[in-house]
């Protein structure tokens, strides 16, 4: 019995991650106007929660960590895109899994989902100000001029127009407040949205096949 469900939670695991990875790698991302066109929505954490919830912040760190190695080969970021992927997923990943399956807290499914949007935007926050943009500055065409100018518009778009001058000065303040912080915030929300219900039937699914 103990070999049966260790199978089934290992066969579960690689379903998980390699729909992960094809979120990640084949489906295309979507752009939105209000946002810089560097930051592009993907749905690729969804497996991944839906993991942690089901199996555990193990079988979801694996997850994580296999599709940042299968999109290194092919990254187009100097594997900076990657990088902060994983700096983003895995404490996603593990505060989720872990608050939902080793805790007895009321309400833990909520505090889970409220855990990893916080660690998902503070991450991003993190990892844009201190490794993509200044990465993208110093390596690309361009530097940090390319990157202003890129997300001038947009910046104005997001903050209703009360950015009218958007300088190498005091592009990252404006870039983390109206860019980085709505858009991972946006994109967190969406990913537990479709989590919280998904994950349940799920893992009803799963329980029926141990029987």
């Amino acid at each position: 019995m103990k070999k049966v469900l260790t199978v089934k939670r290992m066969s579960f695991t690689a379903v998980f991650a390699a729909l992960s990875v094809v979120l990640y790698t084949v489906v295309p991302k979507i752009q939105l106007p209000i946002f810089p066109p560097f930051l592009e929505i993907n749905f690729s954490m969804i497996p991944i929660l839906i993991c942690a919830f089901m199996l555990g912040p193990i079988d979801a760190t694996i997850c994580v960590v296999v599709r940042f190695l299968i999109k290194l080969p092919f990254s187009g970021t100097g594997f900076v895109g990657e990088a902060a992927d994983l700096l983003i997923g895995l404490p996603v990943a593990i505060s989720a899994g872990g608050i939902y399956i080793h805790t007895h807290w009321k309400r833990k499914e909520l505090w889970a989902f409220l855990c990893s949007i916080f660690l998902w935007v503070s991450m991003s926050l993190i990892s844009n100000a201190f490794i993509n943009i200044p990465f993208y500055s110093q390596f690309y065409s361009g530097g940090l001029e390319m990157i202003v100018k890129a997300s001038s518009d947009a910046l104005k778009i997001i903050s209703f127009g009360r950015i009218q001058n958007v300088t190498q000065e005091n592009f990252m303040f404006y870039y983390l407040t109206f860019s980085v912080l709505p858009f991972n915030l946006l994109l967190s929300l969406l990913v537990v949205l479709v989590t919280w219900p998904v994950h349940k039937r799920l893992r009803s699914f799963y329980d029926r096949l141990g029987e």
